[in-house]
């Protein structure tokens, strides 16, 4: 079996005044290779822009399986 690696987006969910059950903001094209260290530092750079509070990150990859 052979994997090819397609595409990863990422949604952040933040959570702030006037959206208490959080707001998602999602990004396409993330590289492959993002590490973990790298999607929370951008949630907290979000945080800082924003105000709001950074509250988790959700990757999805997408990946061709294939013989």
């Amino acid at each position: 079996m052979k994997k090819t690696w397609i595409k990863a987006n990422a949604t952040y969910t933040m959570v702030g005044s006037g959206h208490e059950k959080g707001l998602r903001r999602n990004f396409t094209n993330v590289v492959e290779d993002v590490s973990d260290e790298q999607l929370t530092k951008f949630g907290a750079v979000l945080a800082d822009l924003s105000g709001d509070s950074f509250e988790k990150v959700v990757v999805n990859n997408a990946t061709i399986i294939a013989e």
